[in-house]
């Protein structure tokens, strides 16, 4: 399915959400910001043809409560939501609520958010896909012992990852 759009609601904050919106301005789409209270004058606010308050401080009140802004972008007529990074950018049930919306994700699908969200089935997906990986281990590594068998397998340098979470 193809949909125009013509106005993005921008679900971040700061360096991030001045970016998004000065490249929709220069795309002649409209720019919607959200801003939890104390946001209500940061630039990205500013620089966006609207803006709309979203809740308190803390994130878990504000930029993380994917139904609010589903609620949002719905309510001001938005056709896609661009989640910036951090916050709902990896959250495949976000990802989900928006299609289910009818309002268009600007990221990847919930289905490729879950799969490549846990490394370790990442990995497993490019290995059957022929996509060449580095040498490193298909199950989880769990204590020291097992962590040092596989480092000496390898070979050194090597990097420690969690299987899932944020932080790259």
């Amino acid at each position: 399915m193809s949909k125009k759009i013509s106005k993005v609601l921008v679900a971040n904050r700061g360096e991030i959400a001045v970016r998004v919106v000065t490249g929709l301005r220069e795309l002649g789409i409209t720019a919607v910001a959200v801003y939890s209270e104390p946001d209500r004058t940061a630039l990205h606010v500013l620089l966006a043809d609207e803006a709309y308050p979203i809740g308190p401080a803390p994130a878990t009140e504000s930029y993380l409560l994917g139904e609010r802004i589903i609620e949002t972008a719905r309510a001001c007529g938005a056709d896609a939501i661009h989640p910036g990074y951090g916050f709902l950018s990896e959250n495949a049930g976000f990802a989900r609520a928006c299609d289910a919306a009818d309002i268009v994700f600007i990221g990847p699908t919930g289905d490729s958010i879950e799969l490549m969200g846990n490394k370790l089935s990442a990995r497993r997906l490019m290995m059957d896909s022929g996509v060449p990986v580095i040498p490193g281990t298909e199950a989880a590594v769990r204590d020291p012992d097992a962590a040092a068998a596989a480092a000496a397998e390898i070979g050194y340098p090597v990097l420690l990852k969690a299987a899932a979470g944020g932080g790259g």
